[in-house]
């Protein structure tokens, strides 16, 4: 049963976000499918292959995947097939400095003037975007506009961060993340980056590096001590853990974080493929905000 009732718009994002089933299931919001593409081998990210079989297929390494956006058409399909409910659309999106998908979609709703679309780079991916995603779906079913909801995402943006690090270099190498010397480096030296996305100056919407750790252990006491740091220990809490293909460690940290912080929401899921080509299935991350719910 979704949550929906009193939305006034369609929400709409793309396989960049990262939120669990259940949430896109309770407020309907529908996700552009990005693709995974193996050599010659054509997946739909969330469609015909699933996170375990792409960390199956990921650890077999005979090809590294690459990822592709939606087409035009496909993303005019779509928002023509949601323009029958009468209702606006809002289609939140991964940064554009880390994928095309946003661009995409902005020129699928130029095609389409008779609807009333808003395409909106939410700055972001993954589970950072999942709690842009969220925070609009819970204002959208309290019965928000989309005029309403756009400076909630601005200031959501503005105050949520995301951490990830790496078990593997080699899969940031593979994707062009990294240089050649720092991957060597790293693997000689056993260090594992911890990444962020930038969300002010030139850099905004991209990849820029937040530390440096020895371990997904150490990993997961970096993320907590910059939590604490931002939000203050006992304060109130809004938290989506990341792993690839083993949640243990993800399932430790936000034991942690339940003992450590008033988590108003806290889950856990695995990476979508979109991040997963870059960390492979040895990864750990977090995204969080302090405080309530702005809705």
């Amino acid at each position: 049963m979704t949550t929906n009732a009193g939305a006034q718009l369609v929400l709409v994002t793309d396989a960049g976000c990262d939120l669990s089933t259940d949430m896109f299931k309770k407020y309907d919001i529908r996700i552009a499918p990005l693709k995974i593409l193996f050599g010659d081998e054509v997946y739909q990210s969330g469609v015909d292959i699933t996170h375990e079989q792409f960390y199956e297929r990921l650890a077999r390494g005979d090809v590294h995947p690459t990822t592709s956006q939606p087409t035009v058409a496909e993303f005019v399909e779509m928002y023509q097939e949601l323009g029958t409910q009468g209702k606006p659309i809002l289609s939140l999106h991964l940064s554009e400095g880390l994928s095309g998908t946003v661009n995409v979609a902005r020129q699928a709703a130029n095609q389409l003037p008779d609807l009333d679309i808003t395409v909106h780079d939410c700055g972001t991916l993954s589970s950072a975007l999942g709690l842009q995603v969220l925070t609009a779906a819970r204002a959208a079913a309290a019965g928000r506009t989309i005029d309403e909801i756009l400076p909630i995402l601005k200031q959501t943006h503005e105050v949520a961060n995301l951490l990830f690090s790496v078990e593997d270099l080699s899969y940031l190498y593979k994707g062009g993340r990294i240089g050649t010397v720092r991957y060597q480096v790293g693997q000689a030296l056993r260090i594992k980056p911890v990444v962020t996305v930038c969300k002010t100056g030139d850099k905004a919407g991209t990849y820029i590096p937040a530390g440096r750790v020895r371990s997904l252990a150490k990993a997961a006491d970096f993320f907590i001590d910059q939590i604490t740091e931002a939000v203050g220990a006992g304060n109130k809490l809004r938290a989506i853990s990341l792993y690839g293909d083993d949640p243990t460690l993800a399932q430790q940290m936000n034991a942690r974080l339940t003992d450590m912080f008033d988590c108003v929401y806290l889950d856990m899921v695995p990476t979508a493929p979109v991040l997963g080509v870059h960390v492979g299935p040895g990864a750990l991350g977090i995204s969080y905000a302090p405080g309530d719910w702005p809705v």
